[in-house]
């Protein structure tokens, strides 16, 4: 997670202030939603950044793409009671 300090104007915080009480929002959450749903429209925009695997990383997944079609890899159908068993 990272954090972001912010300073904003007055002016600015009032409009942010209003904009969220419509939603029953504080500040905070008003900024945390209009940036989710600047992120969203980039993403319906399908400008994705691709970001290149370690060898390390692929060769891991290669193997297990490998062993499901093989048929060594099992369906977890209760999340939950898995990990409780771990």
């Amino acid at each position: 997670m990272t954090k972001v300090q912010l300073a904003l104007t007055d002016q600015e915080t009032t409009i942010l202030n209003n904009y969220g009480s419509q939603f029953g929002y504080n500040l905070s959450k008003t900024i945390r939603f209009l940036i989710s749903k600047a992120a969203e429209s980039f993403l319906m925009q399908k400008t994705l950044p691709i970001f290149k695997m370690s060898p390390q990383t692929e060769a891991i997944g290669l193997k297990a793409l490998k062993d499901h079609r093989a048929g060594k890899t099992t369906e977890i159908k209760d999340i939950d009671s898995f990990f409780d068993k771990l």
